[in-house]
Formats: structure tokens, C-alpha cells, sequence
């Protein structure tokens, strides 16, 4: 799992895009990482709490700025397999700072859901949730 350090430099970064494919980049903005596991609390006989921790509860929100080619590819990723599985897919976000460097986000998830929204002036916008369904998520 990534450290707080370089999850603040994704977070930070001047220019965000989510890698599609080989040289293949779409623009992101107002990026949202939840980094986190599930928590279980019981009470032992003693009176004290006792905690346990599950797998990754991780997931990412973001807009994505897109054009009619993208559509077709995000609703792809929505469809149930026979069974009852969404598409599994490795997202890599690279964040770009002012001086040039990247970094890269990288996990597996599958696109839960997305809302399509097109105001009357501007470009179609995208709001992607991703549930992150490996329990490794890297940034390099």
C-alpha cells in the first residue's frame, strides 16, 4: 500500500489522467482516494474493546473530461458477467506536478458507476466511482 507522502503528491499534482491504454491518457479532475479496511469491534469478557480488521475498502472517485469514444469503453466495464461479476480492470492514474515528474496510482477495481453530465456550454463530464478490489494498491 502506498504511504501518505507520495499519496499526497497523486492528490496534489498540478495534472491528473487516468491511462486508458498504450499512449492513451483521459483528463481527471476532483480526484477522491479513500484508503481503508473494514473494522470489527467486540467486547471481550473483561469489558474491553477488541478490534479486527478486514480486506481493503478502498475506492476512488473522480470527473473524468471526456469525448463520445470513452463512453462506449466505460460501458463496457459496467456489464455483469454470467456470474454476476463486474469487469475487472487495472486503473493507473498519472499525476503530473509543475516541474514535469510523475507519479503513478496503480490498483485493480471495477467501475461501479458513473454519471454522464453535459452543461449547456462546455464538454461532457464523467463521475466515476471505482471500487478497488485488490488488496495492493502502488504508486511509483
Amino acid at each position: 500500500m502506498g504511504n501518505l507522502g507520495e499519496i499526497a503528491e497523486i492528490v496534489n499534482a498540478s495534472e491528473l489522467t487516468l491511462e486508458v491504454g498504450s499512449d492513451n491518457y483521459i483528463l481527471l479532475s476532483d480526484l477522491s482516494l479513500h484508503i481503508g479496511r473494514t473494522e470489527s469491534r467486540d467486547v471481550v469478557t473483561s469489558g474491553d474493546p477488541l478490534y479486527s480488521y478486514g480486506s481493503g475498502d478502498n475506492y476512488f472517485t473522480a470527473t473524468l473530461l471526456v469525448s463520445t469514444p470513452e463512453l462506449t469503453s466505460l460501458n463496457t466495464l459496467t456489464q455483469i458477467s454470467a456470474n454476476g461479476d463486474l469487469t475487472s480492470t487495472a486503473w493507473k492514474i498519472v499525476a503530473k506536478n509543475v516541474s514535469g515528474a510523475t507519479k503513478t496510482f496503480s490498483a485493480t477495481g471495477v467501475l461501479r458507476d458513473y454519471d454522464i453530465s453535459k452543461p449547456s456550454e462546455g464538454k461532457v463530464s464523467i463521475d466515476i466511482f471505482v471500487r478497488i478490489t485488490g488488496d495492493t494498491i502502488s504508486i511509483s
